[in-house]
């Protein structure tokens, strides 16, 4: 969609000064109309000037309200259950519920059998008895294997699932025959919580592109974003002809698994949403490695404080490290963390990774090593 910044509005005058002149200049219009009162002045201290201020602030507050309400029916202003009304401007748009994570499972039995092995849609594996996992459909095991790989998702919907890295999850919870062990064999990831203010506003956007039949980039998008919450940026080119390149990038810089793949790329092919003529293919996006080696002076007339603005500091690096790996083409600047780590209150910082690098928009900045040392107090 377009990037294009809108004015902010206001439907009433909110303005204390403005709403008070124009209460005096009517109250004292209509005095003036007494006869014998004709040169009346309303003066600062008199009674009726205080009991306009009272009413002045009356006023402003209701229309602050007004605005407020007003403002509820401009989709970039409306939040929560305003929001949510609004989307059936939007070809009905919902907002995406929480989405649960997933990921890949093998499931061993003790030995080769004869015939198939059937482990159940359903089966559920737990990481700590609380957090499950469960399969999506039924696994079989040939005959003369010992294992089968499918896809597992957790049964809380969320983030809470996430980041479990391969193997982590293996206690089984639903035996099957010949049982040896299960476990995941790749992270889980792809959770999301419900979408957000911020991303629903800007999908119901972009879903004034899925009105064309020709396949539109942000249409891509559109349908992309429609699958998950968890997706948060979204790449579509065409390396040539009728072949569309579709890559996803997680929240929080995440890469999705093959299971988010292949649902995203189910979801693109469907006779009501690809164009005949289209091959798309979805994938993760290309990385571009940095790496962040900082150091950070704090002055003296903050030496009190230095505890505080170390903490500041290093969270702000963290910062810089999420902002920069959460979106395709989105170029590595040091200027950025630069700007950051003053922001924190510090009185100089030494940069000397990462130096400057320009990402393609279908690639994305992946954080290699971290150091970031405190050089101590200096003077002004």
């Amino acid at each position: 969609m377009s990037d294009r910044k809108y004015p902010d509005i206001d439907f009433v005058e909110t303005d204390t000064e403005t709403i008070e002149s124009s209460l005096i200049a009517l109250y004292e219009s209509l005095v003036q109309q007494v006869p014998g009162r004709e040169r009346y002045k309303l003066y600062p201290a008199s009674p009726e000037r205080l009991f306009i201020s009272w009413i002045t602030s009356v006023i402003v507050q209701q229309r602050v309200l007004i605005n407020e309400t007003a403002k509820k029916n401009v989709p970039r202003y409306a939040d929560g259950e305003y929001l949510d009304s609004l989307a059936e401007l939007f070809k009905d748009i919902e907002r995406l519920p929480a989405s649960p994570a997933s990921a890949i499972f093998r499931f061993y039995i003790s030995e080769a059998q004869k015939q198939s092995i059937i482990i159940p849609k359903g089966t559920r594996i737990s990481f700590d008895g609380a957090i499950l996992f469960e399969t999506t459909e039924n696994l079989e095991i040939k005959a003369g294997n010992t294992y089968g790989d499918i896809e597992g998702v957790c049964t809380t919907a969320g983030e809470v699932g996430n980041n479990l890295a391969a193997g982590q999850v293996k206690e089984i919870v639903d035996l099957y025959d010949y049982y040896q062990k299960a476990e995941n064999i790749t992270a889980t990831s792809g959770g999301a919580e419900q979408e957000d203010d911020a991303s629903y506003y800007e999908r119901m956007r972009e879903s004034m592109e899925s009105f064309s039949t020709a396949g539109p980039v942000n249409g891509y998008i559109y349908f992309t974003k429609s699958v998950s919450a968890a997706v948060s940026d979204v790449a579509v080119t065409s390396p040539q002809a009728c072949e569309v390149d579709v890559r996803v990038l997680l929240q929080n810089g995440e890469q999705p698994t093959e299971a988010v793949l292949k649902e995203i790329e189910d979801a693109l092919n469907a006779s009501d949403i690809r164009p005949l003529t289209d091959r798309v293919k979805v994938s993760v996006p290309q990385t571009v490695p940095f790496d962040v080696d900082v150091t950070f002076y704090i002055s003296q007339p903050n030496a009190a404080s230095a505890a505080i603005i170390e903490s500041t500091a290093r969270q702000a690096v963290e910062d810089y490290i999420s902002w920069q790996q959460s979106k395709m083409g989105r170029d590595i600047n040091p200027s950025y963390l630069t700007a950051k780590l003053m922001e924190a209150g510090v009185k100089r910082v030494e940069v000397r990774k990462p130096v400057y690098t320009v990402v393609d928009d279908i690639k994305v900045a992946k954080l290699g090593s971290k150091t970031v040392l405190n050089g101590g107090i200096e003077n002004v």
